[in-house]
């Protein structure tokens, strides 16, 4: 299977809509509508968002940016630096969940954000029970590092990539 990431454009919002709107994707992310106005916003300086398609089909959404400082002190993350990127991943075509799809956009957008030398280590998190996340964040090279109080989003798995962590696939 070949997976890629491509340019997120205007035109991808109907299908991140129906995304967010799916039940799997829902009970993760919350709100649909409040996630599609965040990603209808210009993006800030460090933010950066890519569509995974897989065989050539649209599948999914990738994010990947510096948290504020703000963000990890009210996690509980004051020892992370801001410098770190952050990745959030969705798998919104319920058919391509499992088949490791999300590691290989995961390892991908590591290896990019990794090639910038000011980037000290990666992020990404997961509710405790979201094992298949977990999975696809190890499977990229991320090892469970410890749980913290995602404000308001509840207690959630950090997951750590340092520089020289390899894949599992």
């Amino acid at each position: 299977m070949t997976v890629r990431l491509v340019p997120f454009s205007e035109g991808d919002l109907p299908l991140v809509e129906q995304w967010l709107s799916a039940p799997h994707v829902r009970e993760r992310w919350g709100d649909p509508e409040e996630n599609l106005e965040s990603l209808c916003l210009a993006l800030p300086s460090g933010y950066w968002r890519a569509i995974i398609e897989a065989d050539g089909r649209k599948v999914g959404l990738v994010l990947w940016q510096h948290p504020t400082r703000e963000e990890l002190d009210v996690a509980g993350l004051a020892d992370i630096p801001a410098s770190v990127i952050d990745i959030d991943i969705m798998i919104g075509e319920r058919g391509a969940v499992g088949r490791g799809i999300g590691s290989s956009a995961i390892r991908m957008v590591a290896e990019q954000a990794l090639a910038d030398v000011s980037v000290p280590f990666l992020i990404g998190c997961a509710a405790p029970d979201n094992l298949a996340s977990q999975r696809a964040f190890a499977k990229a090279g991320f090892q469970r590092d410890r749980e913290f109080d995602d404000v308001p989003n509840g207690i959630h798995v950090l997951m750590v990539r340092h520089r020289q962590a390899e894949s599992k696939e």
